[in-house]
This record gives C-alpha cells, structure tokens and sequence, in this order.
C-alpha cells in the first residue's frame, strides 16, 4: 500500500549495533563511534545486507571526519557510494566525500569551473537535485563555501535555495547566514523577512538521524512518504475524513516538499472518493507550482483527466483509468495490477499507463521491475508518455550526479512532453550553464519555459535567460526583444530585475537610449541583491551623481566580482555616449579605473578613454597617471613610461618647457629605464637648442637603439628634421644588429631631401656596409639613384647591383629591394646604350621576379613596343600585365593599349581598352581623364553628343592638367553648336 510491508528483513537485529555507533558519536566519544561503526558494518557484511553496509560505512566515515582523518573518511563514504543502491544512502554518501575531499585540501577556488566530478561539483549537482533531504543539506554546505571564497552572490542564491525549500532542519542553518548576507548587499527588509520565516525554536539537523534514517524503512528511502504517512495510515484505515485533515495540514505547511506530496494525495483521494473538481483544483495548483517532483506529476495527472474525458465512448476497459490514476497519485502500491493492465490494453493511454506504473514501481527502491515498463513506455508511440518517463528518469535521486544522463533525459522530456516541459526546460538549461560544452543552447530553453507563462518558474527562467549563453548575434538580439517583451506584461516581482537588466542594456549599449535605459533600470529594486546594485550605480552615472556611484563601486568592489563586472560594462555602455569634455565623463572614468572590474578588456577600454578625456580636458595629471597604469599592465611598460610617452608628445607639438619639465619628472633614481630614455630625448633637445653645456651634465644614458630610432621618425613626422638627424646618429655607429641599419637608412634620406649629397651617400654607404637586412638593400638602391643623378653610371651599377644582390640572398623579404634594384639596372642599361642588354633584364624579370617586379618588366617591355607601333608586341606584354592580378599595373596596362589603339586608328579597340580603363579605376585621376577625353571625343566625332558630354564632363571634373582643360574646351564647343553637331563641326 505505502512501500512498507511491515517486514525487516532482519534489520532489527542491527539496530542496537547502530545505537552504539549513534550514542557514543553524540556524546563526543570518537574512537569508540568509529570502533562501533566497524562493528557495525562487520555484522551486516555478514549477515548480506548490503545497503546496510552502506550505512555503516557513512557512519565510519563520519566519525573518521569528526577525528579530522579527512582521506580515510572519503574513502568510507565512497565505498558506500559505490556499494549501495538507494539514492539515500549514496546521496549522503556524496555529499559526505565531498565536504571529506575538501577539508583534505581540494581547491574550491574557481566555483565557476568547477568540474563535475570535483567535490564542490558533486555538492553543486546534489543541491540542484530536489532531492528533499539532502539537497538542502548539500545547498547548505555549498553555500558556506562559497562564503568562504567570497562568492557572495553565488552564496545567496545557494542558501536561498534552501530557506525556498522550507526544510524543517536545514533551513535554519541556510537562514542565518542568508540573512547575514543579505544585510551586507544591502536588502535588511529582505533579511528580517528570512529570520521572520524560520523562527527561533527550529530545530538543526543532525547527521546521524540523516545516516540512519534508511533503518526506519527497509525497502524505501523514508523521504517520499514519511511527510504524508499518518495520513495514510488513516487512509488505509478507511477513516478519511483523519486522512483529509492531517494532509491538510500538512499541505498548509512551509517544507514544500511535504506539502505538495500531501496535496499530490489529497487530489487522489478527493479524485477516488470524493469531489472530482476539488481534485482539479489541487492538481491544479499543484501543476502552477515550481516543484520539480510533483509540479510536473500533478501537470501529467490533468493531461490524463482531460484525455480520459475526451475519449471516443467506445473506449471501455475493466479497469476505471481515472481509479487507477487517483490510487497511483496516492502512492497506492495494490495498484500495480490495475495500471498493468491499463498498460497492456489497447486504452489509448496505454503509453501513460506503462509510464505511471514504471514510476510507482521504482519509487526510490532498487530490483522493483519498474525497468520494463519505463522502456515500453518509451517504445510506445506515445510521445507524451515517453517524455514522462524520460523526465522522471532525469529527477530519479538515484543518478543526480550522472550530469550526460539527466541532461540527454531532460531533453527526451522537452522535446516529447508539453505537459512537463516548463521543469523540464527550466532544469535543462541550468544544467547546460553548469556544463561549460553544452552551455551553447542554454537560451532557448529558458525562452521556451517563459512562452509557457508558468509563473511560479519565471524567475528561474528569467535569471536563467539573463546568464545564458546567446550562440550568435541573431539569438542574442532575440534575447534582447523577448526581455522587452515580457517586461510589458504581468511578471512576477522576482522576474523583473534580471528581463529589466536585459532591456536596459539593450536600450543603453545598442540604442544609445539613455532615458529609456534608465526607465528599465528603475524597475529593479535597489535591495535585489543581483540587479540592485549594479542597478544603481548606472542610474547614479546617468544622474552625473559621481560620488554615489563611486560610493555603490566601493560597495562592489568588497562584494562580488560578477556585480562588479556588470556595474563596470553597463558604466563604460553610458560613458561611451557621454561628451568627452564633460566632467562627468572623466570623473565616473576615474571611478571605473580605480574600483571598476579589473578584467583586460573592460579596464583597457577604460583607461584608454580616461587617457583621451583627460588630454582633451587638459588634465594633465589625470592622463598621467593613466597613461602609466595601463603602460604598466598592458604595453609592457615600466614606471615613468606614460610620462614619457605625454613628453614626448609634448616634445613633438612644440611645448618644449612642458617637456622639459616631464622628462625632469622621471630623470631620478626612481625610474631606471624612464630615466635613461629621458636622457636620450633630453639630449636631442638640449643639442639642437645649444644648450650643450646641459646636455653634457644629463646622465650617461645606456641608448636603447630602438628608442633613438623612434625619437628620430617621431620628429622627422613632426618636421623637426635636424633633431631626426641627432638622434639617429646616436646610434648609427652602434653594433646593434637592427636599428643601427635603420638609422643610417633614413639619415641618408633626410640629407638627401636636404641636398647634402656627401653626408647622405656616406649614410648609405654605413647602411651598405652592415648585416643584410631590406634596409641594408634599401640603401644601396637609394645610393645607386644619387650616383645616377650625379651622372656616375658605372658607381650606380655597382651599386644596385649590390642591393639586387642582398634582396635575393633575403628570399621572400628581400623581393621587394631585389625588384626595385633589378629595374633601376635595366633603365641604368638603356641610359648606357644597352638596349639589349636593357631588354634582356626585362624579360628576365618578367619570368622570374615577384609579381609586382614582374608586371613592371613586362610594363617596359610593352612600353618599347608601343613606342615603336608593334601592336602584336605590346598587346602580347599589356595583356601579360592585365593578366598577372596586379592591380596598378593593370590600369597602366588598358590605358597603354586603349592609347596605342586610338594612335593607330583602330577606334573599336581604342574604345574597348578606354572603357576597361574606366571601370577598373577611379583612385588613378590621369588614367580617368586621359580614358574619358578620348572616349568622349570619339563619341562627339560619331555624332552621339550626349554620350560625349558625359564622357568629356567626367574628364572635365578629373582636375587633371591635360585632359581637363581640352575636354572643357570641346565641351564647349559641343554644347554651344545649335544644330546637331557631326564629324565636320570638329
């Protein structure tokens, strides 16, 4: 009738062994508990029981634990674990290996990794399992921890958890510590309201009542019937009015679990002997309920009810459905042969039939039969019923801790079964944000749980929606509009903060709407313990209420770093928007940089933005110091680099004292490496300004060749050309296998731009004379074209030829300067006379160089043909050059073979090539007007004058020297002519 057949199974013979074990742990007598316990499980290993070894073995592992044997007690409650197959047994069993493998020293530092099988894992799994007992128990302990690593938040949620579940013996111990932490967020209305639930005479549990209590029932976990069982007794007794009343009570009751499995009853009993609507209405209120056990049974009982109701009248049976339904409701195990029957028959609830009686038949207990039926009623056509029995394997206390099984059940169960899908959805998608594979599909889980309108799993879902994991940038925005979208509706208190949190994120970062962010963002209270915060600091921002938001970050910044993170990303989101020059903005800037989330990305952009608000604002202090804090953390800076970097700066712009004053600033012993980089630029500056005398007094400086290299190209970009020069020749006599090359190779350059033909050769003969490099390369092309322009052929052979020379040894580095060398030759060739020789390079670099080399040989090639009106040749070498994918050549190349064409007369193939030319470039203005004129002159002379003004109009408006005067010219003539113009007019 109720899983109790009265039978010990010799049981009472061990019972005094255990009261041993039970009486000397309680009265502090460790040695002698655990020496009872052995005792204890010597006798029933004996005598074959093994779930009472299990329990044995739980109570050697309590007292080892008590004794601080940390391992050896995790191995006794593993062992039991392992040995027994009642979910009572082997949930306190995990639960107590767990607490044993971190007081022996596993890490419980990163809650947010925790792996499955890791203890806290195995803690985070059982509290989320309803398990009625133990999962408060292991909330409890999950809490505690998290509270010992200042997971503050993540602590309220676990503790909450537990004072939610109503549990006479945990929620006390969950209630305190919530409370505590509540008051520290923030919410004192929220803590007195939890110390008010609890009361003061609770009592705690103990855990050697949890240990022993599978000796109070030898067949089942004493847990599913043990709240309803006088009730039932009085039921079986046929006294139902007794029966109706205790279950009353118990149902008015704050342990959820308790009442809800006595309304679950009351509604089988009401629905067999008494008030069938009255039934309705507890299974109703029951299937509104976020009870995963009995919200989901009560929702499957009405969807029987109702299928019942509608079925053909021709459906009989020998066995009354509703009957059998409202036995299996109040746990009535004489129905088994009634729901076997149901199940064997042709009813169409056969599918549900087999699944209700897989569920009684299980009912916590092992070797019950109830496999058989579980998978015929998965193999049944009946997708519901299949979907039942897949969600009742998932919530089975016996495999909560096989997180791939429950989750591939929870999913069989929202995919097949409507009337479970709520918990189910809701279960599934916390379990994929526990599990970092397979967090991707999180979202439409809860989506689906809040389009069913369940009200009682709202908040879960919207908490649930708020941290999931969005796959893509179309389900994320789908997350956004769903959250705006319920926010218009009728929510639960609990579900608004974390849909309005969405919302004004949405509203604030992608909609630059700061009023209606602050409208969404003033719908969460401020003692949310998650949202409030965060909450508030942003609305603060938005009222430029600088201090109090400083004051709400100093707030989070001892409290949780997620709060943080979200205050911080949602700030930075306002301050994006807000002016650069106003006070607010630099000021709430300084507030992220010294208390905001400290995470890379965030605190990068803030400094960043810090640093350009306080240029902007003149706040040279200010961009100092952020200048140098993201230097230290990001660039690889040292102390004093961000000075330098706003001297330098200053150096550049002109502001000679104010860079004087900053480099001063770092030239002490307190920066080192600032300091010597400060001499080098000091020493540049005092220099060109005759101060040498200052200059010789500055501190010898260790030169970084880097450092002098980039002062130089600095103020050579800042058009302080002569000081480029003194900082380049602090290193250009170095042996620094890099920078001393560089500076040579620019130093000739800038004489060279300055007509000091000498110091720019000797430059680039420094440069020639070092280690290959393409700068070293780059300098003897650039001193082959000084002796060219000096008229000293045979100097520039040698010379490019040397840069050929280090470009090919460079392979692929070095094509660039070997192409450049090799062209620069063949021109040096056809300077000489050596046509031939000129020609030879060309072609050769046509078959061997890098593209762009290439393109430009064949370029030359098809030059000389047109030059000498070999239309074959230079078509053969242009359209070699069109082919090649060089992009610049390839303009060059149709707008040669339009020109070549138009000289030679063939107009079809002039204007082909012209109009290529045309819709390849628009970058090229030479190319466009040339291309344009033509095809607008050949337009006019065939008498098509619009096509002409429009082709001379876009030649016109090249601006280009040649063509653009001509083609204004012929426009006019074209627009002036009163009579349609032909051939003759021109």
């Amino acid at each position: 009738m109720d899983g109790s057949s009265g039978v010990d199974s010799g049981y009472e013979a061990h019972r005094a062994a255990f009261a041993v074990f039970a009486e000397q742990l309680r009265k502090g007598d460790l040695r002698a508990a655990l020496a009872a316990a052995h005792a204890a499980h010597d006798q029933v290993l004996a005598a074959g029981h093994p779930d009472l070894c299990g329990v044995a073995l739980n109570c050697v592992g309590l007292a080892q634990f008590e004794l601080g044997e940390f391992a050896p007690a995790e191995e006794s409650h593993q062992r039991a674990k392992d040995l027994s197959r009642r979910s009572d047994v082997r949930g306190l069993a995990a639960l107590r290996a767990g607490l044993a493998r971190i007081a022996a020293g596993e890490s419980v530092a990163h809650p947010r990794i925790w792996e499955a099988d890791s203890a806290p894992g195995q803690l985070a799994a059982l509290a989320r399992s309803e398990h009625p007992h133990l999962a408060p128990a292991a909330g409890v302990e999950l809490g505690r921890l998290l509270h010992g690593e200042r997971h503050f938040l993540a602590a309220i949620r676990a503790y909450r958890a537990v004072v939610d579940s109503g549990h006479p013996g945990f929620r006390p111990r969950a209630a305190a510590p919530l409370a505590k932490l509540l008051r520290e967020s923030g919410d004192h209305d929220g803590a007195a309201r939890v110390l008010d639930l609890v009361g003061p005479l609770a009592d705690a549990p103990d855990l050697v009542d949890l240990a022993l209590a599978p000796l109070d029932d030898p067949e089942a976990p004493p847990f599913w019937l043990a709240p309803v069982r006088p009730a039932l007794d009085h039921y079986r007794a046929g006294d139902l009015a007794a029966a109706r009343a205790a279950l009353r009570a118990t149902a008015a009751g704050d342990w959820r679990h308790a009442a809800h499995q006595a309304g679950t009853v009351l509604a089988g009993i009401e629905l067999r002997h008494g008030d069938p609507t009255a039934a309705r209405r507890l299974l109703g209120h029951l299937a509104e309920t976020a009870d995963f056990t009995h919200g989901p049974r009560a929702a499957v009982a009405l969807a029987i009810l109702d299928a019942a109701e509608a079925a053909p009248p021709d459906t009989t049976t020998t066995i009354d459905p509703v009957s059998a339904l409202a036995r299996y409701l109040t746990r009535d195990q004489d129905a088994l042969a009634d729901l076997e029957e149901l199940a064997e028959g042709q009813h169409p609830l056969a599918g549900v039939f087999a699944a209700l009686l897989g569920d009684l038949l299980d009912d916590g207990r092992p070797g019950s039969g109830a496999a058989h039926w579980q998978v015929r009623s998965v193999q049944s056509e009946d997708r519901p019923a299949a979907g039942y029995t897949a969600y009742l394997t998932a919530i089975n206390p016996t495999i909560w801790d096989d997180t791939e099984r429950v989750a591939d059940a929870l999913a069989e169960a929202c995919a097949s079964s409507p009337a479970v899908l709520p918990w189910a959805a809701v279960r599934l998608g916390e379990a994929n944000q526990a599990d970092v594979y397979r967090s991707s599909g999180d979202q439409s889980f809860f989506q689906a749980v809040l389009d069913t309108g369940h009200r009682a799993l709202m908040p879960r879902a919207a908490a649930g929606l708020f941290h999931s994991s969005p796959a893509d940038s179309w389900s994320a925005e789908e997350r956004y509009e769903l959250a705006e979208e319920l926010l218009t509706g009728d929510l639960p208190a609990e579900a608004v903060p974390p849909l309005a949190w969405l919302a004004a994120e949405k509203l604030i970062t992608y909609e630059d709407d700061l009023d209606g962010g602050r409208e969404a963002l003033e719908r969460i209270p401020e003692a949310d313990p998650e949202f409030g915060p965060p909450a508030l600091a942003v609305r603060l921002l938005l009222d430029e209420d600088v201090d109090g938001m400083r004051s709400v970050f100093e707030r989070l910044a001892r409290w949780d770093d997620q709060l943080l993170e979200m205050a911080s990303e949602c700030c930075m989101s306002v301050l994006w928007k807000l002016p650069d020059e106003s006070a607010t903005t630099r000021q709430a800037l300084q507030v992220l940089a010294d208390l905001g989330d400290q995470s890379t990305s965030l605190a990068h952009k803030v400094l960043e933005r810090l640093t350009k608000v306080c240029q902007i604002q003149h706040d040279l202090e200010g961009e100092l110091a952020a200048r140098e804090a993201s230097n230290l953390r990001w660039h690889d800076g040292h102390p004093g680099s961000g000075v330098l970097e706003v001297a330098r700066r200053s150096y550049l712009a002109g502001d000679l004292d104010q860079a004087i004053e900053l480099y001063q600033r770092v030239s002490t012993q307190e920066f080192p490496e600032a300091r010597s980089k400060a001499a080098v630029d000091l020493g540049v500056l005092f220099r060109h300004q005759g101060r040498h005398e200052e200059a010789q007094e500055l501190p010898v400086a260790v030169v970084d060749p880097e450092h002098c290299f980039t002062l130089g190209t600095d103020l050579e970009g800042a058009g302080r050309i002569d000081e480029a020069i003194l900082a380049w020749e602090l290193i250009a006599g170095t042996d620094d296998a890099t920078w001393p090359v560089r500076a040579n190779y620019y130093l000739g350059q800038a004489h060279a731009n300055q007509g000091e033909t000498d110091a720019a050769i000797a430059a680039y003969q420094r440069a020639g004379a070092m280690q290959d490099s393409p700068f070293r390369g780059r300098a003897w092309y650039e001193l082959g074209c000084l002796y060219q322009d000096q008229g000293n052929l045979a100097l520039a052979k040698e010379a490019q030829q040397r840069g050929a020379d280090v470009g090919a040894r460079l392979g692929k580095d070095g094509e660039t300067v070997a192409g450049a060398c090799q062209l620069r030759l063949a021109k040096l060739a056809t300077l000489s006379g050596d046509t031939e020789e000129a020609r030879r390079r060309y072609l050769d670099m046509a078959d061997n160089a890098d593209r762009g080399t290439a393109a430009m040989a064949a370029m030359m090639l098809g030059a000389d043909a047109k030059d000498r009106r070999d239309v074959a040749e230079a078509r053969r070498w242009y359209q070699w050059v069109i082919d090649s994918g060089d992009v610049f050549q390839r303009q060059l190349a149709l707008a040669h073979l339009g020109e070549l064409y138009y000289w030679v007369g063939d107009r079809d193939q002039s204007r082909e090539f012209y109009r290529r030319t045309l819709n390849s470039t628009r970058s090229n203005p030479d190319l466009v007007a040339e291309a344009a004129y033509r095809l607008g002159e050949m337009a006019g002379q065939d008498g098509d004058t619009d096509q002409a003004v429009r082709y001379l109009e876009r030649a016109r408006d090249t601006g280009d020297a040649t063509f653009g005067p001509q083609a204004g010219q012929l426009l006019a003539r074209l627009t002036a002519c009163p009579l349609p113009c032909d051939g003759a007019h021109l």
